[in-house]
C-alpha cells in the first residue's frame, strides 16, 4: 500500500489471533500404525488447496503418512489420485477435525501447499504448536515463513521439492527443532494474544478520528 502512493502514517499492520497450542495434548488420528511419523495437512478439499500436489508428494516419501482433515469438493479425485500414485495405504482423510489442536500437536510437520492462500493462518497454527512448517510460496505463507529460519518453502505446484522440503525436516530432528523453535519465536512476538491486543491498542491511540 505504501508502495502505491498511501501515506506511512494512515497505514498499519494488524496481525491475527492464533491460537495457543503449544499446552494442548497431542492427539493421534485412528488408523495410525502407533509411532508412525506422520505429515498433517488441514483445510477445505478444493483444488486452491493443492492436496492432490501433497499426494504425489507422497510418492517420493516411503514410510511416511499424510493425514489431510478437511471435507469438501475434491474428496473422491483425490482418494483415486492417492490411489493412481499408490499412496493411499498411507494417506488418511478423517473430515474435518472441529479440535485441530491436538492433530496439530501430534503431528511430525504441519504442511500447507495452497496454490491460493491469502494468509495462512494454519502456518501460524503451526508455530504456535512449536511444529515444522513447510509450504508451498503462495502469497500468505510468502509473508509468514521466511524460508530456512523458520519454516520450509518450496514452488508452487512442485511435488518433489516439496517431497525434498518434508524429507529435510523428518530426516534431521535437529533442524525440525531449530525451525520450530523460531516459529514459536515469531507467534510470541507477534501472533499470541499480549502482542495482538498491543497492537491494537498502539493503532487505536495513534488513528485519527473521522
Amino acid at each position: 500500500m505504501r508502495e502505491q502512493g498511501w501515506p506511512q502514517d494512515r497505514v498499519h499492520y494488524l496481525p491475527n489471533f492464533a491460537t495457543e497450542l503449544a499446552s494442548t495434548l497431542p492427539v493421534r488420528p485412528e488408523g495410525l500404525p502407533p509411532g508412525a511419523p506422520f505429515l498433517l495437512a488441514l483445510g477445505r478439499l478444493h483444488t486452491n488447496k493443492a492436496f492432490d500436489v501433497l499426494i504425489r508428494a507422497m510418492a517420493h516419501l516411503p514410510g511416511v503418512w499424510l493425514v489431510i482433515a478437511g471435507e469438501g469438493p475434491e474428496r473422491a479425485a483425490l482418494e483415486d489420485l492417492a490411489r493412481k500414485e499408490g499412496v493411499a495405504d498411507r494417506v488418511l482423510m478423517p473430515g474435518w477435525a472441529t479440535q485441530p489442536g491436538g492433530l496439530i500437536r501430534a503431528c511430525s510437520a504441519l504442511v500447507c501447499p495452497s496454490r491460493h492462500e491469502p494468509l495462512g493462518n494454519v502456518v501460524i497454527e503451526g508455530f504456535s504448536a512449536r511444529k515444522p512448517v513447510v509450504a508451498a510460496a503462495s502469497q500468505g505463507p510468502t509473508e509468514l515463513i521466511r524460508s530456512g529460519e523458520n519454516g520450509l518453502l518450496a514452488p508452487v505446484e512442485d511435488d518433489r521439492a516439496l517431497a525434498q522440503q518434508l524429507a529435510a525436516v523428518l530426516e534431521d530432528p535437529v533442524r525440525a527443532s531449530k525451525l520450530a523453535a523460531a516459529g514459536r519465536a515469531d507467534y510470541d512476538q507477534t501472533f499470541a494474544t499480549a502482542p495482538v491486543l498491543r497492537a491494537w491498542s498502539d493503532f487505536l491511540s495513534t488513528v485519527e478520528a473521522p
